[in-house]
């Protein structure tokens, strides 16, 4: 795509404020679908580091109420179960922190909380909501599917239920103000939510690899720290480190490799990394704006990184490519949280992770970003409203004791206790949760002609022909917007 033509459409895309705004995603699957490094930072970098008792000190500020055992029903599905309640104590941290979470808010306000399990929460309530029928108090689904319920006008709104305080730091405040659509949000993001944890993307690296090249555990830190961990920086390590291990003359499935990935696995954050929006809402419409030349550029960067660099290679099987990485032969791969909860959990090397990288150093922070089946959560129109308070109570409660002493059990399992033990790596995890952006598109995704997807699907062809593909979709995506917008009418 010439660069005329980029700087052409960037400026329409700019102008482009559709009087709309999203909260729907897209469908890449159904529903069901790390050692530490070193143990000091810089003197200069040093800070306190948030401990599980210092969570616990945070009030949240909830009446003394007792709701005489009342059922706090979920809708949700079997694989997202474990988020909401567990059977017993097994001596699992995981297990055992949702367990004694549930306990310790049961007892509180006297109230139990149950499952209502179902294949597609995301459909099934539009089917009680037609037939008037109180079957759960709020719905867990994913992100990418919460158009589904709002389109059929389902949720109730968020702000209309009492005792919600989002500038708690137990709710996403990020997500749910970018989530506001005409004074409404129907989708609410909060701890509660462990898998927004566990699907979070970051940069995992191999520190006996990286070292082997000359980039110690030390030296990738610091690179963080100083705010040079960059595209560009990303790019040298990659071309760096390679040896051409099946002699074939290529790089390719084998080799030792700088970089690696799975052809979906973890490209839908570049756009977040690089501190971009793929809408925004203002003044009271929505603004595409995948379109800057910043994006293009990017893309061009990561393009000319996994097709035209020699130490860098993509994997088109996910589990081989982890498998790859886990076996030693890969420095640096996007994987999830969840990684460390299974396929890492036995990795003979050494570990660690690292956000994504900026756009350049000029970029202050670091982003990343939950994949799109993450649970989000609605309360159904058809809930009573002398329940408002109780639904209110026991959310604020739940995600408030996730924060304070699941998240943390989380982290530490993760990380095999070097969450708790070390500084330096408790801050990193620490410095990729704080750059969770959640980019509300994501909720409409598939509403949106695949809005979200496109900087996905032009790295997938290795050709950079975004400003064409949004040139093309312009006017169906202004009609769809509008659509949406009557949505939260």
């Amino acid at each position: 795509m010439k660069k005329s033509l980029r700087k052409v459409f960037a400026g329409v895309m700019a102008l482009l404020l559709l009087a709309s705004c999203s909260n729907a995603p897209v469908d890449p699957a159904g529903e069901d679908a790390v050692s530490p490094g070193a143990d000091t930072v810089p003197a200069e970098e040093t800070e306190p580091v948030e401990t599980e008792d210092s969570r616990l000190s945070v009030p949240d500020n909830l009446p003394e109420i007792k709701f005489d055992g009342r059922e706090f029903r979920v809708l949700t599905t079997t694989s997202k179960e474990f988020q909401f309640r567990v059977d017993e104590l097994n001596g699992e941290v995981t297990n055992d922190a949702v367990f004694n979470r549930n306990q310790t808010v049961e007892d509180r306000f006297d109230a139990k909380i149950v499952t209502v399990l179902t294949g597609s929460p995301y459909d099934q309530i539009n089917q009680y909501v037609k037939a008037a029928a109180d079957e759960c108090e709020i719905v867990d689904h994913f992100e990418y599917k919460a158009y589904t319920p709002i389109s059929q006008h389902s949720y109730l709104d968020w702000n209309t239920i009492p005792y919600i305080d989002q500038n708690q730091p137990w709710w996403n405040k990020d997500s749910n103000e970018g989530s506001v659509i005409n004074g409404k949000l129907f989708c609410i993001v909060g701890d509660l939510s462990i898998t927004a944890m566990q699907f979070t993307y970051a940069m995992f690296f191999d520190m006996d690899l990286t070292s082997q090249y000359g980039y110690s555990a030390e030296d990738m830190y610091a690179t963080v720290f100083e705010g040079k961990w960059t595209l560009d920086r990303l790019q040298s390590i990659a071309e760096s480190i390679y040896a051409d291990l099946n002699a074939n003359g290529k790089s390719d499935d084998g080799d030792t490799l700088g970089y690696a990935y799975w052809n979906l696995h973890g490209t839908d954050v570049w756009v977040t990394a690089i501190g971009e929006h793929i809408t925004k809402y203002e003044d009271g419409q929505l603004v595409v704006t995948l379109g800057t030349e910043k994006v293009f550029n990017a893309l061009d960067k990561v393009i000319n990184l996994v097709f035209n660099t020699e130490g860098a290679y993509r994997f088109n099987d996910e589990t081989h490519g982890r498998n790859e990485f886990i076996s030693g032969r890969v420095a640096i791969m996007p994987m999830m949280f969840e990684d460390c909860y299974g396929p890492l959990r036995d990795m003979e090397y050494a570990y660690s992770v690292l956000p994504y990288p900026k756009y350049d150093e000029a970029q202050e922070e670091y982003y990343t970003n939950s994949m799109d089946q993450h649970s989000v959560f609605g309360v159904p129109v058809t809930l009573p409203t002398d329940r408002y308070d109780f639904v209110g109570v026991m959310m604020e409660a739940l995600n408030a004791e996730s924060w304070k002493t699941v998240y943390p059990a989380f982290y530490d399992t993760a990380l095999k206790n070097k969450y708790s033990e070390d500084a330096t790596t408790a801050r990193m995890i620490d410095l990729i949760m704080d750059g969770r952006v959640y980019e509300f598109s994501f909720q409409f995704g598939e509403y949106l002609n695949a809005l979200p997807y496109m900087f996905r699907n032009e790295l997938y062809s290795g050709q950079n022909n975004l400003a064409s593909t949004l040139q093309k979709s312009s006017k169906s995506l202004r009609k769809l917007l509008e659509k949406l917008y009557a949505m939260y009418e």
